[in-house]
C-alpha cells in the first residue's frame, strides 16, 4: 500500500511530523493563553485611545464623503463648510431631536367673535324657545334686561315734556288748571317710593311688568276695530293700532316709543279734562276706568321735537292742520304692585 497521496509525494509520517522544539513552543503558548484567562485582564476595557492617534488622512474634499466626521481635518486653503459647534444638549439645525421638538405648522383655527348681549336678545326674540307663553315672554324681557335695553324710564323728562308744551300751546288759565292735579299727584309718587324703599332694582322691574303690558297689548290691538292707543302716566304714546292711526291722521310709526303724546293730539279744552280727570282717580285702587268725551286733532301739526316719519320726507307738504273731531273717549288705568299708574290705555268712538 502506497502510504503517500496521490500527487503529493509525500508520506504521512513526514508531513505531520513535527520537530520536538516546535512542539515546546506550541506548549508554551498554550500556556500563557489559559494564565492570561485566568487573570481576567482579557475580558477587561481596553485603555482609551486618544483621537489623534485614531486621525484619519485629510481629503481634499471632505463634503463629497458625504459624512459629517469632526476627525476630518480640512487642508489649509479650502473654506470651511461645516457649522460651528454648538453647546453641549443643544440640538443641531438638522438633527432629528431638533425637527421633533419644532412646532408644526398647522392653520390656526378661526374663532368667531361671542354674540354681544343685544345680538343675543334679537336672537332670542326672533326665535323663541319652546314653552308656556309666559316663559317664553319672560325669556325675551330678561333677555333685553341682560342686554341693557330695558331701564327704568325717566319720568322727570316726561314731565319736562309737559310743560314745554304748555308753555307753548296753552294758555295761562289752562296750564294752572293741568298744572294742580300734578302738582297733588308727584307728592304721592314720591311718598310711595320712599315708604316702600324702592331702589333702582325695583324700578326696572317695574319697567319690565310694562315691558310685559305692551307685549299682551299687541295682540288685542291687532284683533280690536275700535281706535285705540296707550301711553305712560306722563303722556307719551308707546303702542297704537292703525284704527287709531287712520282716525287722527298721523302715521303709525310717530304713534310708537314716545314720539307723540296723547295731550298733543288733543285740543286744549280736551287736554285740561283729561288732566283733571286723571288726577282724580290715579290713586283711587276702586275706579279703574273713566269715560268721557274730548276733541282730536286730524293731521295735527307736528311738534318742532317730534321726528319726521322716515318713509313720508320726500312727500312732506307745508303744515296744514285740517280741523278737529269730535270722540266719546274712555281710558283705562293699569297700575303697578305698588299702586302706582303705570299705562293708560285709551278707547275713542267717532261721534
Amino acid at each position: 500500500m502506497n502510504s503517500t497521496w496521490p500527487g503529493l509525494g509525500l508520506g504521512m509520517v513526514g508531513a505531520w511530523s513535527y520537530g520536538p522544539e516546535n512542539l515546546s513552543n506550541e506548549f508554551s503558548v498554550l500556556s500563557d493563553f489559559l494564565e492570561s484567562l485566568d487573570d481576567g485582564t482579557f475580558f477587561s476595557q481596553p485603555p482609551a485611545v486618544a483621537p489623534q492617534l485614531m486621525s484619519s488622512p485629510t481629503y481634499a474634499n471632505p463634503v463629497a464623503l458625504g459624512v459629517d466626521n469632526p476627525y476630518i481635518q480640512q487642508p489649509a486653503g479650502i473654506p470651511s463648510t461645516t457649522a460651528p459647534a454648538t453647546p453641549a444638549g443643544v440640538p443641531q439645525p438638522g438633527s432629528p431631536d431638533r425637527e421633533r421638538d419644532k412646532p408644526t405648522d398647522e392653520p390656526a383655527p378661526v374663532v368667531l367673535p361671542a354674540a354681544t348681549k343685544t345680538e343675543r336678545f334679537f336672537l332670542t326674540a326672533a326665535d323663541q324657545a319652546s314653552g308656556s307663553r309666559n316663559e317664553r315672554l319672560n325669556m325675551v324681557i330678561r333677555s333685553k334686561y341682560e342686554a341693557g335695553l330695558l331701564k327704568p324710564y325717566n319720568y322727570v323728562k316726561g314731565y319736562a315734556r309737559l310743560s314745554r308744551w304748555m308753555d307753548r300751546n296753552v294758555s295761562q288759565e289752562s296750564k294752572q288748571k293741568i298744572l294742580h292735579p300734578l302738582s297733588v299727584l308727584r307728592p304721592k309718587f314720591r311718598a310711595i317710593a320712599q315708604s316702600e324703599s324702592l331702589t333702582d332694582i325695583d324700578l326696572v322691574f317695574i319697567e319690565e311688568a310694562f315691558e310685559r303690558l305692551l307685549l299682551d297689548y299687541d295682540r288685542v290691538f291687532s284683533a280690536m276695530a275700535i281706535p285705540a292707543c296707550l301711553w305712560r302716566r306722563t303722556g307719551e304714546i308707546y303702542k297704537a293700532n292703525r284704527e287709531f292711526a287712520e282716525l287722527v291722521g298721523v302715521d303709525g310709526y310717530m304713534l310708537r316709543d314716545g314720539r307723540l303724546c296723547i295731550y298733543e293730539l288733543m285740543a286744549e279744552d280736551s287736554a285740561v279734562n283729561y288732566w283733571e280727570k286723571y288726577g282724580n282717580v290715579a290713586f283711587d285702587s276702586n275706579q279703574k276706568a273713566v269715560l268721557t268725551s274730548c276733541v282730536l286733532r286730524y293731521k295735527p301739526l307736528l311738534p318742532s321735537n317730534g321726528a319726521a316719519t322716515p318713509a313720508r320726507v320726500k312727500e312732506q307738504q307745508p303744515p296744514n292742520e285740517e280741523g278737529f273731531i269730535s270722540c266719546c273717549f274712555s281710558f283705562t288705568i293699569r297700575r303697578d304692585p305698588y299702586g302706582i299708574p303705570t299705562l293708560i290705555v285709551g278707547n275713542f268712538i267717532k261721534c
